[in-house]
């Protein structure tokens, strides 16, 4: 009966046992397997994925040197900077070294944190591996000489819009009194798909309305609650950029391979407008799903486009290419070559009045992430690139930039302010003038507003005074002198007008509006109606005697 016992007793020890070896085994694999997994996601770009599955390794202890490397580079590659440096420092704690590829991501990882010493420090590192690197060089050379960036600085206004998400707006393109942009904000209802390069919903575009409201400085921008553009356009994955020509009737963008039940390449396609509904009319011969082309942008007359694309015989990353419309085909597309492509990636071309292409860099020197550049049309050759420096780049991404045909207003996309893919579309101003601001002109009166301009007169002598608007409060004061010559400073931008006080011509009221833009260079002239102006200045007599 001992024996009996013995055995029941000694049974369920080796049944705890042995389960207790095969649980650790089956543990081990999966472990294994969640690595491997991680992976498979990093090597097929899901780096959102991989970095989750990496990041639970470590948590739990069993990870490797190659987890630590690995979740470096998902966070470079997801733009989390400061996490991409922390991650390969404590792989370089652990005295490992980093081999070129990793050194130059960490160099760039330090610019995108405008941390330029270290990063001037791991570039001269990636040097001593390759010697004769002349971008690197010219990195380095930008870096020691960040000031000449800041230049121009003034002359811009940049300001973020205001239908901006805490997820991902780019992409802005003026149309039909409002814009369209790309986004990939939650939609409302329906089933969402997920991009697992980022673990977020892929990108629709979107309209939104928009209103100038001129009560308010620079003419802000008033922005109505987003729609999804066109249900046409818009399908199960990936949609946008977009660029209109021919009127706005037409449009060529990018998008998931429409054919396909998965997101692979992005591709090109050509829509038109019919009785305000929007109809696929083709797509881009050079479409593949090998590689993918995307960022369109096409002249109005809708025969020369340019794309951005990973297609191999490149420079290296994306290139950007051309292809011209001939007897209704599209030529083999052209690498623009050398001068505008470089080993990385050139992205978001912007033809401009077919004079100028923007783009966006990580290969030329900047700022740091992608800086937005420039080049000129020569015949069928580019002018040397040139970097628009702040505030139009920052030290994070800037990309996606259009331009108003006067060349004074646009639109940008950048994540300076959160960083990572929460991009933000940005307006901005160019070439505005700057404060105070110091006016001469001549000011001028004729008897009727039938007179023609012969019978203009010197209005000289006269006292006046600059009043604000939106404010309704003087902020200048001064004089006409013989020949009606007056100088007046203007403290800030707004709306003004000139209250004017003269023997001769009485007193009254007339606007006075200040040119916006630095490429007015003419004499300002003030011309009183001297009819209209009387009957003002009683007007504002009695206005006053009410008050």
């Amino acid at each position: 009966m001992r024996t009996r016992y013995f055995l029941l007793a000694l049974l369920p020890l080796i049944i705890g046992v042995t389960w207790k070896t095969s649980a650790q085994e089956s543990v081990f694999k999966l472990f294994k397997s969640d690595i491997q997994i991680a992976d498979k996601h990093f090597d097929n770009g899901n780096y959102q994925t991989a970095l989750e599955l990496y990041m639970k390794a470590a948590d739990e202890r069993r990870h490797t040197s190659a987890v630590i490397l690995n979740i470096a580079r998902c966070h470079y590659f997801l733009k989390q900077y400061a996490e991409a440096i922390a991650a390969y420092d404590k792989y370089m704690e652990a005295s490992h070294r980093l081999k070129a590829a990793d050194i130059y991501y960490y160099a760039e990882a330090h610019v995108a944190m405008e941390q330029y010493d270290d990063a001037i420090k791991y570039y001269k590192m990636y040097l001593k591996d390759y010697p004769g690197d002349e971008l690197i060089y010219q990195k380095i050379w930008r870096l020691d000489n960040i000031q000449f960036l800041y230049e121009d600085s003034t002359h811009f206004a940049v300001r973020p819009i205001s239908i901006n998400t805490g997820y991902g707006e780019l992409c802005a393109v003026s149309y039909r009194s409002g814009i369209v942009f790309m986004s990939n904000r939650k939609k409302i209802g329906g089933i969402e798909q997920i991009n697992p390069a980022l673990n977020a919903p892929f990108y629709n575009i979107y309209y939104s309305p928009t209103a100038t409201d001129t009560t308010r400085s620079n003419d802000t921008m008033v922005y109505s609650t987003p729609i999804l553009f066109d249900k046409i356009l818009n399908q199960r994955f990936h949609s946008g950029p977009v660029a209109f020509y021919q009127r706005g009737e037409k449009v060529v963008f990018a998008s998931s391979d429409r054919e396909s039940q998965v997101s692979r390449t992005l591709q090109l396609y050509f829509a038109e407008i019919h009785n305000g509904n929007w109809h696929i009319t083709g797509k881009f011969p050079y479409n593949s799903t090998e590689y993918s082309i995307t960022d369109p942008t096409i002249n109005e007359q809708g025969n020369l486009l340019y794309f951005s694309s990973d297609m191999s015989g490149g420079a290296g990353g994306k290139d950007l290419y051309r292809s011209e419309l001939t007897d209704g085909n599209w030529s083999k597309p052209v690498n623009l070559g050398e001068v505008v492509n470089t080993r990385y990636d050139e992205v978001f071309p912007y033809l401009h009045n077919e004079e100028v292409l923007y783009f966006s860099s990580n290969g030329h020197p900047g700022m740091g992430g992608l800086d937005i550049f420039r080049t000129k049309l020569n015949s069928d050759d580019f002018s040397e690139v040139e970097n628009l420096g702040y505030p139009l780049n920052s030290h994070r991404d800037d990309f996606g930039i259009t331009i108003d045909s006067l060349n004074t207003r646009g639109y940008l996309t950048s994540n300076r302010k959160e960083g990572g893919y929460d991009d933000d579309i940005y307006e901005f101003d160019m070439d505005i003038q700057t404060y105070p601001l110091e006016i001469a002109g001549v000011m001028k009166y004729i008897e009727h507003s039938w007179s023609d301009s012969s019978q203009l007169k010197i209005l000289s002598g006269v006292n006046f005074s600059l009043i604000d608007n939106v404010r309704n409060i003087t902020v200048s004061t001064g004089a006409s002198d013989r020949s009606g010559n007056f100088i007046v400073t203007i403290p800030y931008y707004s709306k003004y007008r000139l209250h004017i006080i003269g023997e001769d011509i009485g007193d009254g009221i007339v606007s006075f509006e200040v040119p916006k833009y630095k490429r007015f260079n003419g004499k300002y002239e003030v011309v009183v109606v001297k009819d209209d102006f009387r009957s003002t200045g009683k007007q504002t007599e009695d206005e006053d005697k009410d008050e």
